[in-house]
């Protein structure tokens, strides 16, 4: 299984490879490691140990909005010549290479509450993405921040 995840500890980015043999997920700037249980691999995160994780395809979401742009931009060029016929072959165009991309990339899983990314294995039978769960943990990294800087801020008026 392939990992990819911000350190909890140093927030470096981490790629990772865990085999069969290799029981501990660490970060390759500091000290950070975690244990890693291959029998509930797809049941809950690796770094984490959060429950709640959606599918998606493994796809730089910089590249496909590039794609949407650069076939939108081109297409309009098209309809400002006059060329309608160019236009909407440029649009297909870009909706067929949208559909192939779609059929020949592979999934991936991610956390709700850390964001990293599990590739490898079956991953077909998890859900794609809850918005309601997605705002249920951005409520709560929303109220731990809050409560971290109300912690901070009476221990700097007592001390």
């Amino acid at each position: 299984m392939k990992l990819r995840f911000q350190c909890p500890k140093c927030e470096a980015q981490n790629d990772s490879s865990n085999d069969e043999s290799d029981k501990t997920i660490h970060c390759n700037s500091c000290s950070w490691e975690s244990s890693a249980s291959q029998s509930d691999e797809y049941l809950s995160c690796l770094v984490c140990g959060g429950r709640d994780l959606w599918r998606q395809k493994d796809f730089p979401q910089a590249i496909g909005l590039s794609c949407v742009a650069a076939g939108a931009i081109l297409s309009l060029t098209a309809w400002y010549y006059y060329r309608p016929i160019l236009a909407i072959g440029i649009l297909l165009t870009f909706a067929a290479l949208d559909i192939i991309l779609f059929a020949v990339m592979p999934d991936v899983l991610v956390c709700y509450r850390c964001g990293a990314r599990h590739s490898g294995g079956d991953i077909s039978e998890h859900p794609t993405f809850d918005h309601q769960v997605a705002e249920r943990y951005r409520q709560e990294k929303m109220r731990l921040e809050e409560a971290a800087r109300t912690t901070a801020r009476s221990k700097s008026a007592s001390g």
